[in-house]
């Protein structure tokens, strides 16, 4: 039971990441006229290699640069590695980077000025305000670049409305717009990066084996059936499904961040197919291909295929055994 509570965790923490970026995309663009990369590879003046999960960068004006932030995501409910982890990727992003998209004009005087924003739950932001300022304290590090930490909850007010609540927990900004907004908290309506939300499942870091699962399930294999087979997609019958490994990735890749289109690895589909091989919702009919037994009308489909994960049965349920008649999206 405990190591399926610490793999709920994982899936639901990549979640929340991927939740994190489509609301930080927002965000920057709207507050501060910036767009994000996701992953971008930069490098130190000592010549490491680093990869902020997020860069900022703003429009620029001629003759100067505008707003420049990194961003890391932390989501993972371990908070004590978790601050251990941010200081040191504090040292390494305070001071000059290079390999920002735009840069900086000759005589500008802006090369390496950036914002550092840490990004949590709301529930661990207090958490990491008071942790994180306490370790580089004791670590005696000192850092010249604007340091911040943000919190992102989901709401629910009522009347089927969802709002993620963007809120600015330590520090500061160095852009004023974003500093006041964002310190008096900023909210989105769930219902404008729906989108968003559901064509982007993915960043530059291997999610947990069943989270991939789930999302071929729900978003990539129904794609695959053709012709009188999707009739049958509207009941519960159990429809077979012959694919191959490269035209899955095509399609799964579809669902990467626009800023990282080719985060999504071949490998992550080749594990996952031979998870569903291995619990008998598929069978390997060649080195590459695969016969799945689909079955569309799955209540929470993640969890669902975590059980069967664990298990390591893939008999498929019928409805009337206590699996719900629709398909819901599982947070």
């Amino acid at each position: 039971m405990a190591g399926n509570d610490a793999e709920n965790a994982e899936m639901h923490a990549y979640e929340f990441t991927v939740e994190a970026i489509v609301c930080l995309e927002r965000a920057f663009n709207d507050l501060a006229g910036a767009r994000l990369r996701q992953g971008p590879k930069m490098r130190t003046p000592a010549g490491t290699t680093v990869t902020p999960d997020i860069t900022v960068e703003a429009r620029r004006d001629p003759g100067r640069v505008g707003y420049r932030a990194v961003c890391e995501i932390k989501s993972f409910p371990q908070y004590a590695a978790a601050v251990d982890q941010l200081v040191k990727q504090v040292r390494q992003y305070d001071g000059e980077l290079d390999g920002w998209e735009y840069e900086a004009p000759p005589g500008s005087g802006r090369h390496g000025d950036h914002d550092i924003v840490m990004v949590a739950r709301s529930s661990r932001a207090p958490d990491f305000a008071s942790g994180l300022p306490a370790a580089l304290r004791d670590r005696e590090v000192k850092i010249k670049s604007p340091l911040s930490i943000i919190g992102i909850a989901l709401r629910r007010p009522g009347a089927g409305m969802d709002l993620f609540l963007l809120k600015r927990s330590f520090g500061a900004m160095s852009y004023r717009k974003l500093d006041d907004v964002l310190g008096r908290g900023w909210s989105i309506d769930a219902r404008s990066i729906a989108s968003e939300l559901d064509s982007t499942k993915f960043y530059d870091s291997r999610p947990p084996l069943p989270y991939i699962m789930s999302v071929l399930w729900v978003q990539v294999f129904p794609n695959l059936v053709h012709g009188k087979k999707r009739k049958r997609l509207r009941s519960s019958a159990e429809v077979g499904i012959d694919a191959e490994v490269g035209r899955i990735h095509r399609l799964l890749s579809r669902l990467a961040p626009r800023s990282n289109p080719r985060c999504v690895k071949r490998a992550w589909v080749k594990d996952a197919m031979e998870e569903f091989a291995r619990v008998g919702l598929a069978e390997r009919t060649g080195a590459d291909t695969y016969r799945i037994r689909y079955v569309v009308r799955i209540s929470k489909p993640l969890e669902w295929l975590a059980r069967r994960a664990a298990a390591g049965t893939g008999r498929v349920d019928s409805p009337k055994a206590g699996l719900e008649q629709r398909l819901v999206r599982t947070r």
